[in-house]
């Protein structure tokens, strides 16, 4: 992990001076880092936090036999229990009406579902995490329950931001990503040694990862496994498609189990 360099911080700085930002739909402007560093904390146990947290019959549907919560089922029960009000509210408004509605004043929200929580406030507020990647970063990391810290670059894994991807394009469907944000993804898949990554996991990001790897013959033959169900005869290249399959099927798997629809 390295700090961001000045041009970076400098961008940070920038952002968080400015009061207005791109609506999700027509409604009130948030400061998008404003609201991106209230999910700068992460807990080292998230999932079994968050299974602490909801104990309620109302919120034992999020969670799953890992005990995870979708994020977009997570976006359905605050949009259900509280309209579109919670958009706007304070951090504090929010944690104290879940932690009274659901916990009987019993308990307090965790961390890592204000990450979460947070993240989706900022989504549906602004466009940020669709064109700057130092935001797109830290969002995908709160919608995968991981820490999240903003003094350092923290990579995401190709599925984490696959599903980040699918998640944002859910909740703010007319928008798309600037090339930042496709070229970070790219650069997280080529760190990963991915060299073929389908458009219906990470839409557009398969050209931008074209112009950073140079494997193209493995990239066809990789396409083309995937596609039509056909390896090679080539041993050696056979092994490596199979190895290129595997990841993408990380991918498809996270997609699957994540299960990306409100």
């Amino acid at each position: 992990m390295a700090n961001y360099d000045k041009a970076t911080s400098d961008f940070i700085t920038k952002i968080a001076g400015e009061a207005e930002a791109k609506p999700a739909e027509e409604h009130l402007s948030l400061d998008p880092l404003r609201v991106a560093k209230r999910i700068s904390k992460g807990a080292k146990n998230p999932r079994d936090a968050i299974a602490k947290y909801l104990v309620s019959t109302a919120t034992k549907s999020l969670m799953e036999k890992d005990s995870s919560i979708k994020i977009l089922k997570l976006y359905g029960f605050m949009n259900d229990h509280y309209d579109r009000a919670w958009w706007d509210w304070e951090p504090e408004t929010i944690w104290k009406s879940l932690e009274s509605d659901h916990l009987d004043g019993e308990g307090s929200t965790p961390d890592e579902l204000k990450n979460a929580v947070m993240a989706l406030q900022l989504c549906v507020n602004s466009m940020a995490p669709f064109e700057h990647w130092h935001i797109f970063e830290k969002v995908g990391h709160a919608f995968n329950w991981n820490p999240v810290n903003f003094e350092i670059v923290q990579p995401l894994e190709p599925d984490e931001a696959a599903l980040a991807m699918q998640i944002l394009r859910r909740i703010q469907p007319k928008s798309v990503f600037d090339d930042e944000v496709l070229g970070y993804v790219a650069v997280c898949a080529k760190s990963a040694g991915m060299v073929w990554l389908p458009d219906s996991m990470a839409p557009a990001v398969q050209e931008k990862l074209n112009g950073i790897t140079y494997e193209h013959h493995l990239r066809d033959a990789t396409k083309k496994a995937w596609e039509e169900k056909y390896l090679p005869g080539d041993a050696l290249l056979r092994s490596q498609v199979e190895i290129q399959l595997a990841r993408i099927k990380d991918v498809e798997d996270l997609l699957g189990r994540e299960a990306v629809s409100a």
